[in-house]
């Protein structure tokens, strides 16, 4: 590879990342507007793993009707 298409291909990368990073902000604050707007506070940080962790706990804790077995 030559070193205009390295450099080309580091500045695609580059205009990504930042992007990548101004939608993650501007996410960020809707979510934070929209809570005010619904009387809440700020949210705190929680990973995906723990909600997924919290979701599976109430999942076994509670079983769903459509996921029972059915005998004959």
């Amino acid at each position: 590879m030559n070193i205009r298409s390295q450099v080309a291909k580091l500045r695609q990368q580059s205009g990504l990342t930042q992007f990548n990073r101004d939608v993650r902000e501007i996410s960020a604050l809707m979510d934070e507007l929209h809570a005010a707007a619904t009387g809440g506070g700020p949210q705190e940080s929680v990973s995906l793993f723990e909600i997924l962790s919290e979701a599976s706990d109430q999942q076994t804790a509670e079983p769903r009707p459509d996921n029972q077995k059915v005998t004959q």
